[in-house]
């Protein structure tokens, strides 16, 4: 995802959840305001980039670019303004480089430097005057630029755009500065390496259809990832790279790690320049790729799997064949057995995640009563039930075990299940409100969701504004649309039977919500919050075995229902 741009660190979770859980005056209104526009900007973005014929029409760049530009007129004082103005420039930029127009590149570079004009606190205003002078640059007009650079080194000397600026000044390209400190071996002073990240460990795993790298440091870093082809002459792969900036090796760290799978034959490590590690995973052939960042602790998540339009010839043929569960009767005249197993159309695998554990206890009762508890007893009642009616069903966790989010998704993948359930008790700081939900994976602009996506990933202080963007790619994958579905029949189930034994919370309904838990699951997926711990009725019920029960026969009833009247069109896999 080239456009996506990892200097947009932003501070929309933190701020929004002090929006959410500290009042609501005017000024609350208007920063949730902003940051919910904010969002809406990045869905319009994401949407213009996916769609060719919309890029060819001008008016369609210029709608997007005045979404961001009427943030920063209307919440100038907010933290999404800068970052709106950041984003409205690059989009000038991407509008020249599509349509070749000169004038775009003069608007984007006075919106760059009106960012660092307005907003010197930001930590986007040094990389706006650098974009700036890369402007003045590419016009001829090297004056400006020289005049730009140096007011970088004057007035930023600290920020992490300084280095780039005094090596344009002098004139010495970035490459041969990292090539001479290779050489000789330059390293960071004392100082600077206790201000650096540290690379803690890889770990990788691998599934048939993806293979998962996890980058561990011991604090943030920001990183850029993209690839080099491959290069016969000296015997190199195809490539993805990740250099993590203002970053070091530990003394020891192996330099290569061997892989040997479908994806992903090596992964070397080195010190590219004395703030730089780059990260090289070696492929077998051209493929895609998604990353993203995860805090608590810090680390780089890189998926690696094959083009996903090899699977357009086989989706168009599931499209038309009825999903059935595993040994049950076909449910469609029309249905074909030889197809359906041929193209490997039977659920038969389930994967329920039990939210949080270990060290997380997720969300607690006013009387101590911890979530990780509660959703792990229901989980093993739910396998059980699952497995009375013939699936084959694997916990992600069976004991009181920590897991990392991005290892939850791994494991559905690792198991090839076919539906991927994760559950959760919600809270709420106004404890009268309880209520059932259930989620899938996708971008929002609904306060209420987001608020719930913060907290259970709470794990990290992450933008969830960056984590909507990731989420682009997964929206051309028609797992999104079975998402829904699934979600949509598990949900109107477990409100039925919850309804059935005397249950008086509210319907809070389906909704979206960007969680780390759901992105990269390569099947149906869906999250459920089964009430709230904080309201003494909905805990009352939840702790009693027959209220758990109920629970369990609404979800088991919502995944046959599922199956048995939903086609759709996903991957096959062999069995």
């Amino acid at each position: 995802m080239d456009y996506i741009d990892e200097k947009l660190k932003l501070v929309a979770c933190t701020l929004l959840c002090c929006v959410l859980f500290l009042g609501f005056d005017a000024t609350a209104d208007a920063a949730a305001t902003a940051a919910l526009s904010y969002q809406s900007a990045n869905k319009s973005y994401v949407e213009l980039f996916r769609d060719p014929s919309r890029k060819k029409y001008r008016q369609y760049w210029l709608e997007v670019i005045n979404e961001y530009s009427t943030i920063a007129e209307k919440y100038p004082d907010s933290a999404f303004a800068p970052n709106a103005r950041f984003k409205s420039a690059k989009l000038y930029v991407q509008l020249y480089n599509y349509a070749g127009r000169k004038s775009d590149l003069g608007k984007a570079s006075e919106i760059y430097q009106s960012i660092a004009r307005d907003y010197p606190q930001s930590s986007l205003a040094d990389d706006a005057l650098l974009n700036a002078g890369k402007i003045a640059e590419s016009l001829g007009d090297k004056a400006q630029a020289q005049a730009l650079y140096r007011r970088i080194d004057r007035e930023f000397p600290q920020g992490d755009m300084a280095e780039a600026a005094r090596a344009r000044i002098t004139g010495k390209s970035s490459a041969s500065k990292k090539a001479a400190a290779r050489d000789t071996g330059t390293v960071a002073a004392k100082g600077e390496q206790a201000s650096l990240s540290h690379l803690r460990k890889i770990r990788q795993w691998t599934n048939k259809d993806s293979t998962r790298v996890v980058i561990d440091l011991d604090k943030n870093a920001a990183y850029k990832a993209f690839t080099l082809p491959k290069d016969p002459k000296h015997n190199k792969p195809e490539r993805l790279v990740i250099d993590l900036k203002n970053t070091a090796t530990l003394p020891g760290f192996p330099y290569k790690h061997q892989v040997d799978d479908r994806f992903v034959t090596g992964i070397r490590v080195s010190q590219y320049d004395n703030r730089t590690v780059r990260v090289v995973l070696d492929l077998n052939s051209k493929l895609q790729y998604n990353t993203f960042h995860l805090d608590d602790p810090s680390r780089v998540v890189v998926d690696v799997s094959a083009d996903s339009s090899a699977m357009k010839e086989v989706a168009s043929y599931q499209s038309k064949v009825k999903k059935v569960r595993a040994h049950a009767p076909s449910q469609m005249k029309e249905d074909i057995p030889s197809i359906a197993s041929q193209l490997c159309l039977k659920v038969s695998r389930i994967v329920i995640d039990p939210g949080h554990g270990g060290k997380d206890p997720g969300a607690i009762s006013p009387e101590g009563v911890m979530e990780k508890d509660l959703v792990l007893q229901i989980g093993k009642r739910l396998a059980r039930r699952l497995e009375m009616e013939g699936f084959e069903v694997f916990l992600t966790r069976s004991t009181d075990k920590f897991l990392t989010l991005e290892e939850r998704t791994n494991f559905a993948n690792e198991k090839r299940a076919d539906l991927f359930v994760s559950l959760h008790i919600n809270s709420h700081r106004d404890r009268s409100i309880r209520g059932i939900e259930t989620y899938f994976l996708n971008l929002t602009t609904d306060a209420a969701a987001i608020e719930v996506a913060a907290r259970e990933n709470a794990t990290t202080q992450k933008s969830l504004s960056d984590l909507q963007l990731i989420i682009n790619d997964l929206m051309l994958n028609s797992k999104i649309n079975e998402s829904s579905k699934f979600a949509n029949c598990v949900h109107t189930d477990i409100i039925s039977s919850a309804v059935n034994v005397g249950y008086a919370g509210r319907n809070l309904g389906v909704r979206q919500a960007p969680f780390y838990v759901l992105l990269g699951a390569q099947m149906p997926s869906i999250l459920l919050e089964l009430g709230f711990i904080t309201n003494s009725k909905d805990m009352g019920l939840l702790k009693r075995r027959s209220y758990q029960d109920a629970l369990v026969d609404g979800i088991a009833k919502g995944i046959n229902n599922y199956i048995m009247n939903t086609t759709y069109a996903y991957g096959g896999r062999s069995r």
